[in-house]
């Protein structure tokens, strides 16, 4: 029995499902892998199209009223099917959410970055949450334009070790928040900033910066 059996008989029946192949919750090991595959966006699909009118509809002519045994059997054979279609859609729509609490976490930290002349009316907030592979962070980008066509955005932290590049985006779909990812830490790289950097092929920073939390 996989893991989304497992799941859909437990929101089917109440209960969790039988058999040697059946995952423990309270395994720490089960818990690792079930949330792995909830956050993998491979192993999800998109819901048939009308499968909540199809859920309810079953639901109304259950309540319609009793009926003879062989059409009462194949509707609640009917009926299982369709819940147990629900419940992985459910799980398909949880997954985000499952991803996002248990392998981003809280923020452990909010920086502010302010424009600079070349960007003097925008400016940022980097929301970081630690991670076990390393620091996600989310960066609210306001007042910055779009990168010009053969140009874009790299963001970086500073620190006395050097420069480490932690993402790079041009905000062409209009602002919003970027999603940068970093293996080093703030307090050993506490210098964020974002420049401006030529479609080139050199990787070394063009020194433009728009956007820092470092005067």
């Amino acid at each position: 029995m996989t893991s989304q059996e497992w799941l859909a008989d437990y929101l089917e029946q109440g209960r969790p499902g039988e058999g040697p192949d059946a995952p423990d919750l309270a395994s720490a090991d089960s818990a690792r892998r079930l949330r792995g595959l909830l956050a993998d966006p491979d192993g999800w699909a998109e819901p048939p199209v009308g499968l909540l009118a199809q859920i309810t509809a079953t639901i109304d002519s259950e309540r319609a009223g009793p009926a003879a045994g062989r059409d009462d059997s194949r509707r609640q054979i009917r009926m299982r099917r369709t819940v147990r279609a629900g419940a992985v859609a459910l799980l398909a729509a949880a997954a985000v959410v499952i991803s996002l609490v248990v392998t981003r976490g809280p923020a452990t930290s909010d920086v502010v970055l302010a424009g600079t002349r070349l960007a003097p009316g925008a400016s940022a907030t980097a929301q970081l949450h630690t991670t076990p592979s390393g620091l996600a962070i989310e960066l609210d980008v306001s007042g910055l334009p779009p990168s010009p066509p053969g140009s874009y955005y790299q963001a970086w932290m500073k620190g006395p070790r050097g420069l480490v590049t932690i993402g790079t985006f041009h905000l062409r779909g209009g602002p919003g928040t970027v999603e940068l990812w970093s293996a080093v830490s703030l307090a050993d790289y506490p210098a964020i900033t974002v420049t401006r950097e030529p479609e080139d092929g050199n990787p070394a920073s063009s020194g433009q910066v728009v956007l820092t939390n470092r005067p």
